[in-house]
């Protein structure tokens, strides 16, 4: 019973999934495996495009699953000691644009928000957002994958610090699906400057087009 509640849970986790590729989202490793426990960062690393709920269904048993520091609903339970090297840099009022991988689609809603993951708390909401998103029903939409936000004129000083914001894709499919997806990018906000961020993935997608 327990292989068949683990393959189930595989399935769940597999079904449909997106990530950002461009800039880099954040990424498994020992922190992440030492909060959410070995089969989470086993299944993250192999496939990081899995949903929310089925990493909870996942790691419910385990023994090393310690849910007073993993936080699924922050960034996928994604941690920032596991990809410092994956900051980028942006300054107030800067045109980001972002590739957001579908690998595959599920009707819901989507939203990009600039979020303090130290307490999984709004920075700036719905930088872009969808009403529709990833739907089945119709031909994918390029703007699903390729699109653009601004980090915000009045943002101050609030992400001056490595670690505490992160633009959070945060993407839903409604009952009956029942699966959320989120995907983290690590920047701060200095004075000057320019952007790490890479367009290399924006036309990757064109076979996504309506």
């Amino acid at each position: 019973m327990k292989y068949l509640a683990a393959c189930l849970t595989i399935l769940e986790l597999v079904s449909a999934h997106g990530y950002f590729e461009a800039p880099l989202g954040r990424k498994p490793g020992n922190a992440f495996s030492a909060a959410c426990g070995a089969q989470a960062n086993s299944m993250m690393s192999s496939d990081i495009n899995g949903n929310i709920q089925g990493l909870q269904n996942l790691v419910a048993s385990q023994s090393d699953y310690d849910p007073t520091k993993c936080d699924f609903w922050t960034c996928k339970g994604m941690k920032f000691e596991d990809n410092t090297d994956s900051v980028q840099t942006y300054t107030a009022g800067q045109q980001v644009p972002l590739y957001f991988n579908i690998r595959a689609p599920h009707s819901g809603y989507a939203n990009v928000s600039i979020i303090d993951t130290t307490s999984n708390s709004m920075i700036a909401a719905n930088l872009s957002a969808w009403d529709e998103y990833a739907l089945t029903s119709i031909p994918a939409k390029t703007e699903w994958t390729n699109f653009t936000i601004t980090i915000p004129s009045d943002i101050g000083t609030q992400c001056s610090t490595a670690g505490k914001c992160a633009i959070q894709m945060h993407w839903n499919a409604p009952p009956p699906v029942d699966q959320t997806y989120q995907s983290c990018i690590d920047f701060t906000v200095g004075a000057s400057g320019g952007s790490n961020a890479s367009s290399k993935k924006r036309n990757v997608a064109k076979s996504f087009a309506a």
